[in-house]
């Protein structure tokens, strides 16, 4: 849903908002359709492919496409395995350099690679049986072993300066009210990254399927939404994280939304001491781990990133690389073959 929408400013699915998928009995992928930051023309997105005949699935729906006059522009297949890119480059699709999707992130939020955390790393438990906080072993690690600990106790500390506020995260319930809230967070984290200058490719649209549409199963079972509140003294709720993603496994899950309202100007005026603040991200990651360890999840993949900054974040937070690839796919003249 996240990456074959149809709220997207630039995205061309109006009928089927929440995105399409193909799915043939064996071959299933998710269908996008978006133009490029600037341009007009549309480029038909396939995304994550599965099953035996995935290549031959995916190049007979490229020419179909094509056939019916719909992709005249580069075609982007994405959310590959390094063995599922040589396969697709092996059937004639081409690399992603030979027409990047965008030139300061050529493969959108998969330019830098998914970061996933094995939550034995990050906890330990102690000799009540409470799980804490613990350093991040490694050479590699060795400048921000202690990161997670400090800016946890960061936070708590802020709380403690601000007896006036709480802050609690719960279940996400797709109610009318908690939708508006998680929009809300949705809407303000891009704002505030827009006047950063941070943002590149996604924009908060991209986010309204998984926002306002409540999963099959059960949540903290077969999916994982969570909202946070600041909360007064009096009872006034300032949302200030989303997290959203499901199970993929037993053991792993995946996330596919992870926003913290982390820039204290939006909150002007309802700290007494704001030191300490700036360290809810971190916080709030440890905590919704925290929560899915509960739920018997042992590994959560966080995705990739468009840029460096928020890729530094996730390797600090202590997320090793998993990489995914963008193929580029095979001209007009030989989809077909």
């Amino acid at each position: 849903m996240l990456y074959a929408n149809g709220y997207n400013v630039r995205g061309a699915s109006s009928k089927y908002p929440n995105g399409l998928v193909y799915h043939d009995g064996t071959n299933i992928f998710g269908v996008g359709y978006f133009s490029k930051e600037g341009h007009v023309a549309k480029h038909l997105h396939i995304v994550a492919p599965k099953g035996p005949g995935r290549v031959e699935a995916v190049r007979d729906f490229i020419a179909a496409v094509r056939e019916a006059g719909l992709a005249k522009a580069s075609v982007y297949v994405r959310h590959l395995s390094p063995e599922d890119r040589d396969e697709f480059l092996a059937a004639g699709f081409a690399g992603i350099e030979t027409d990047p999707w965008h030139l300061g992130a050529p493969e959108e939020d998969e330019t830098f690679p998914n970061r996933v955390y094995y939550l034995d790393e990050l906890f330990e438990q102690d000799a009540e049986g409470e799980l804490q906080v613990s350093k991040l072993a490694g050479e590699e690690r060795r400048k921000y072993k202690n990161k997670n600990k400090l800016a946890y106790r960061r936070f708590q500390n802020f709380l403690d300066r601000n007896p006036h506020l709480s802050f609690k995260i719960e279940p996400y319930g797709y109610t009318g009210p908690e939708k508006e809230s998680a929009r809300g967070v949705v809407e303000s984290y891009f704002q505030a990254r827009r006047d950063q200058g941070t943002v590149v490719g996604s924009t908060p649209e991209d986010y309204l399927a998984i926002v306002r549409e409540e999963p099959g199963g059960k949540n903290e079972q077969d999916y994982f939404s969570y909202l946070g509140n600041i909360i007064t003294e009096d009872g006034e709720e300032f949302p200030a994280m989303f997290f959203a993603g499901e199970r993929i496994s037993a053991r792993r899950a995946a996330l596919y939304c992870t926003m913290t309202m982390r820039f204290r100007e939006r909150l002007t005026g309802l700290f007494k001491d704001s030191t300490g603040f700036t360290a809810i991200p971190q916080y709030v990651w440890l905590s919704v781990f925290r929560l899915m360890w509960e739920r018997g999840i042992r590994e959560v993949d966080a995705g990739g990133s468009e840029v460096k900054g928020l890729d530094d974040q996730k390797r600090q937070l202590g997320g090793k690389p998993e990489k995914t690839y963008w193929v580029v796919g095979p001209s007009a003249d030989n989809s077909a073959r």
